[in-house]
């Protein structure tokens, strides 16, 4: 069985939880470099750094063992502002839940697929950290899910028009 560190004084079976969390915040960088780099956007470009740069808080945080520090900002929205307009798209955007699709063009599918691998990442956080998520890995990375989410609105083509239908629930 191969071994790796999991710190300066602990080695580890490659196939420990928390050796998978850092491969799956590993690739998620690595996409999102990927998508920087054959983008010619600059505001796509930012958007992304900006997400990049709390990625790689995370995987200091968990290779440190210390709490994400300070509030999650992104785009302008702060964590409570992102669960909000996560929540009920239909109040800030002319669309309700949106349904992905190939009409969503490039960038707004580019998104939903890092927001894809933001929730497996936060699936293995759980795994890693269960019910004691001291360093809040899991909660940012379900604010990141949510945040990508509605960043994927402001790629979105002016025509699209895939939306999920939720039935209307009696009170």
């Amino acid at each position: 069985m191969q071994y790796t560190s999991l710190n300066a004084h602990e080695d580890v079976p490659k196939s420990h939880p928390r050796i998978e969390l850092r491969g799956r915040l590993d690739s998620l960088n690595a996409q999102i470099i990927l998508f920087q780099a054959y983008s010619e956007n600059q505001i796509y470009i930012s958007d992304l750094e900006q997400l990049r740069k709390v990625i790689r808080q995370l995987q200091r945080c968990e290779a440190e063992e210390k709490t994400f520090s300070g509030q999650l900002e992104l785009w302008g929205y702060d964590e409570d502002d992102i669960h909000y307009r996560s929540h009920r798209p239909e109040k800030f955007y002319v669309l309700g839940h949106i349904l992905p699709h190939r009409d969503m063009k490039h960038e707004a599918a580019e998104i939903n697929l890092l927001r894809t691998l933001v929730r497996e990442a936060e699936i293995t956080a759980c795994r890693v950290f269960h019910e004691n998520d001291t360093l809040k890995i899991c909660h940012i990375l379900n604010r990141l899910s949510s945040a990508l989410y509605i960043l994927i609105y402001k790629y979105l083509p002016e025509n699209y028009d895939k939306i999920i239908a939720f039935p209307k629930t009696k009170k």
